[in-house]
């Protein structure tokens, strides 16, 4: 079964049409900026929530008393 879906993926990539699109310069440096801000936005989210998270994990493995 698995190799019926690699058989399929594998034709369809191989028998896709082309696109005909046009990339400026521009667009790199956008996404660039997007996956930064992605990266700056976890970072400072785990920052705000990080005495949260090490509350929890320590609560889960302090042994009962």
């Amino acid at each position: 079964m698995r190799m019926l879906i690699v058989a399929i993926c594998i034709l369809l990539l191989a028998s896709a049409y082309d696109a005909h699109a046009y990339l400026d310069p521009g667009t790199g440096s956008y996404v660039l900026q997007i996956v930064i801000a992605g990266i700056v936005s976890a970072l400072f989210t785990l920052k705000m929530f990080w005495r949260r998270i090490v509350d929890f994990f320590s609560g889960l493995f302090k042994g009962k008393k």
